[in-house]
């Protein structure tokens, strides 16, 4: 039971971050959408797109095979991470398969 309401905090404690940090960021307009990041399950590629509905369509081959992936700081990994009919909360409230720690929405893309 006080392994669930450690996840409960921390997951929390990460949609409230995330909510003060978009609400109270000076670097985008509120009107302007930020790409996210993608990995398609047919070439296992990452690519960077405008947020949409998963299976994302794939730019460069025009199939729908793109699904969301979060970034771990740790581990320098991109993660995929289950559709939003499957976890209704924020994208960043994902952990890390391997290290329990929140991901991010944004970091480095694979070559």
């Amino acid at each position: 039971m006080s392994h669930l309401k450690s996840v409960a905090a921390t997951l929390l404690l990460s949609a409230l971050t995330v909510l003060f940090a978009t609400g109270c960021s000076d670097d985008q307009p509120a009107d302007e959408q930020v790409d996210v990041v993608y990995r398609c399950s047919e070439t296992g590629d990452y690519v960077s797109a405008p947020p949409q509905p998963v299976p994302a369509v794939n730019p460069d081959t025009g199939r729908a095979t793109l699904q969301r992936a979060l970034y771990c700081s740790q581990c320098q990994h991109w993660h995929v991470v289950p559709p939003p009919n499957v976890h209704n909360g924020p994208a960043a409230g994902y952990l890390c398969p391997q290290h329990k720690v929140a991901m991010q929405e944004q970091g480095p893309l694979p070559e």
